[in-house]
């Protein structure tokens, strides 16, 4: 029996170096700035329905005093050599200078000071939503960025003491479980997104480390469990 052309099963072509590259550095680069995007417009929709029907014109206000009490209160990273508040301050200038270059102060004002009716108040607390939304959005990016290296001090420690207990699962004939494996790996990048996006789209204001000492131990957890069921043999 002989099989046609059209029939014979078409190889998978491999990735070429070139496409890795671009995949890994500017891939990940649109991915993070469309995620941000994603992030600020989730926050102002659901600011803006707050401020119209639930907590009033000065919830975001509100939130971004705490949200900068939060990052003044944190000392100098140890690994990266920064303050948070420094950092947060290159963050909220650039937020300043997105604010200024769209005008939404002026538009505000000068929606203020026409006859205001009720259309007119809810566009003047959606823009006042998306600003404070900006603002928050930059110190929270701040204090997201100084939380990365404490994920990369635990998910170190994890990954380490995981092959440690591998090789010694290895040198006693332990049983591998590749399902836990894979399991445990697909947690990985999951808990990261959901904990970060969850964090910077969050409405109400919440302590950064209530929201991300339990998330590193989960990651971590992840980790160690990944490290530690990964094939016995290479």
């Amino acid at each position: 029996m002989t099989i046609s052309r059209s029939e014979r099963p078409i190889p998978h072509m491999q990735p070429g170096i070139w496409s890795w590259l671009f995949g890994t550095t500017l891939g990940n680069a649109f991915k993070l700035l469309w995620w941000s995007l994603l992030a600020i417009c989730a926050s102002v929709v659901i600011e803006w329905v707050g401020m119209i029907w639930f907590w009033g014109p000065d919830h975001s206000r509100q939130i971004l005093e705490l949200e900068l009490t939060y990052l003044s209160n944190y000392n100098k990273n140890l690994i990266t050599g920064l303050y948070p508040s420094d950092l947060g301050a290159h963050f909220i200038g650039a937020a300043s200078a997105l604010v200024s270059f769209l005008m939404l102060r002026e538009i505000s004002n000068h929606l203020a000071d026409g006859v205001v009716n009720g259309a007119t108040q809810i566009a003047i607390y959606g823009i006042n939503s998306l600003v404070n939304t900006i603002f928050i959005f930059a110190v929270r990016s701040a204090i997201c960025v100084s939380a990365m290296t404490g994920f990369v001090l635990v998910g170190l420690v994890a990954f380490v003491d995981g092959l440690v207990e591998r090789d010694i699962r290895k040198a006693c004939g332990g049983i591998e479980s590749a399902m836990l494996y894979h399991r445990s790996k697909r947690l990985l990048i999951p808990i990261l997104f959901l904990s970060f996006g969850g964090y910077l789209t969050a409405p109400i204001s919440i302590h950064p480390t209530l929201v991300f000492l339990p998330v590193m131990a989960l990651f971590a957890l992840a980790l160690f469990v990944t490290a530690k069921t990964f094939k016995k043999f290479l």
